[in-house]
């Protein structure tokens, strides 16, 4: 079935049993990043042109209009006047007008959004997505935009996939929005994935811009203040790993979950590795800011580290004259402590300099030493299954039905999980046959995920 004539039938299911409403439907086809999490808001002259208003939602993107008289103005935001729709190049779009009437349904497309275009070319990989445009920290009372790199597999192998956390998201994948270079963290993963090696899931979490100092930094210096990086690990541990871990298929222990950043970046990591080793078992430090302040000598004296923690910590030598005395009064700290020698590495490049463009030479390597799969990048036989057994009939679907191949010589168990992560649907294991998801489920975005032996699936599709 065609989507149009799909959408088409959708609305016109729902108009026949609404009484003479009216609707609203928005496409949304950005040239880049549709938000996972983020939600559309319809501002307009009915609701004092808040940015924040929704319409009562009938299903994905889909607004029943209230009744007014004549016409009026709106618009489309992500929640806030930073994220209103634009044009495709950017540009401001006029008010769009609507006229009211019963028993139609206007379908629009928001062509661009304000807060993420650029005239510059993108360089991120296909696996990059936007998480969320406005991420709630309620430890720092703030929001933030954070990013999100799937492997390639996410979606058809059905495994489990560690977790790397990393700052300063605007440099990490996509060069219009970093602020001097990009680290290709995601041509990096790409590339071990093509070689037949395993990637991970990455969290890229943009910094606050004027609050970086503050956030990433444990204790206030006398002159550059700052002092809220307990707090920002905090907002890691309770709140943003939690939600990672609810909404993906991860493994959330700590020897498959790893920390990284560079500079201040490098210093909140180490801060949060070992006041949290039983979280962060793996931890990328690149050139750490360890002059910011001496009180973090104070948390190594009381660290206690786990047997599977490991430290991958990289400078060059042509950073500040400090940078190599102070890396290495913390690692004999951390010796005394009781990290041994297979647990650390410690590497200062000749030609390294305080850059973007030396911590992305040297993030392939670090990821790969650090090993957040903790049994080797290489992927076995076993964790190979180009085999598809299990294909659903339409997506979105009104009905959505998940169709189990013939050739399938054991029972399989097909769970649906919601986007929340909550388990939706059971059904036991059966051979080749055609089950049905449950008619009264909500509408929204689900996961179907097969399972028989060896053999593991996953299909993301939208039930309307």
């Amino acid at each position: 079935m065609k989507k149009g004539f799909l959408l088409a039938f959708i609305i016109s299911v729902l108009i026949s049993n609404a009484n003479g409403q009216m609707y609203l439907k928005v496409k949304v086809a950005p040239q880049f990043y549709t938000a996972f999490f983020d939600t559309l808001h319809v501002p307009s002259a009915l609701n004092n042109w808040d940015p924040s208003f929704n319409y009562e939602m009938i299903s994905e993107n889909l607004f029943k209009i209230p009744a007014f008289q004549g016409n009026t103005e709106y618009k489309i935001t992500r929640g806030n006047w930073n994220t209103v729709e634009a044009a495709i190049n950017g540009n401001d779009i006029a008010n769009r007008t609507i006229t009211y009437q019963k028993d139609d349904t206007i379908v629009i497309e928001v062509k661009q959004w304000k807060d993420l275009y650029t005239s510059s070319a993108h360089t991120a990989s296909p696996q990059i997505h936007l998480l969320k445009s406005d991420f709630n920290m309620p430890q720092l009372s703030s929001t933030r935009r954070v990013w999100i790199y799937l492997p390639a597999d996410y979606y058809t192998s059905g495994d489990d996939y560690p977790v790397l956390y990393m700052h300063d998201g605007q440099n990490l994948f996509d060069k219009p929005y970093s602020f001097v270079g990009e680290w290709k963290v995601d041509e990096a993963l790409d590339q071990f994935e093509s070689s037949g090696e395993r990637s991970c899931i990455v969290i890229g979490i943009d910094n606050g811009g004027g609050e970086r100092i503050n956030e990433y930094t444990p204790y206030k210096h006398p002159t550059y203040g700052g002092g809220q990086g307990e707090t920002y690990t905090t907002f890691l541990v309770q709140t943003l790993k939690p939600f990672i871990d609810s909404h993906f298929r991860t493994l959330p222990g700590p020897k498959n979950t790893g920390i990284a950043g560079s500079s201040l970046g490098g210093l909140i990591s180490y801060y949060a590795a070992i006041k949290h080793p039983e979280i962060f078992g793996k931890v990328g430090v690149f050139s750490p800011s360890f002059w910011y302040s001496d009180s973090l000598f104070a948390d190594v004296t009381t660290y206690e580290p786990f047997d599977n923690q490991k430290f991958y910590i990289v400078a060059g030598q042509n950073e500040d004259e400090d940078m190599v005395p102070d890396i290495d009064n913390y690692i004999d700290k951390m010796k005394i402590r009781g990290i041994n020698d297979e647990q650390l590495l410690r590497l200062i490049q000749p030609d390294g300099q305080h850059s973007e463009w030396f911590w992305a030479r040297e993030f392939p390597a670090a990821y790969k030493w650090l090993d957040l799969w903790d049994k080797g990048l290489v992927k076995t036989e076993e964790s190979i299954d180009s085999q598809i057994f299990m294909s659903i009939n339409e997506s979105p679907s009104l009905n959505p039905r998940f169709i189990i191949s013939s050739e399938l010589t054991t029972p399989a168990k097909v769970v649906i999980i919601d986007e929340k992560g909550n388990q939706f649907q059971t059904f036991l294991p059966t051979n080749h046959a055609t089950i049905s998801m449950d008619s009264t489920a909500k509408a929204g975005v689900y996961f179907a995920h097969f399972s028989s032996g060896k053999h593991n699936q996953t299909i993301k599709f939208i039930k309307m």
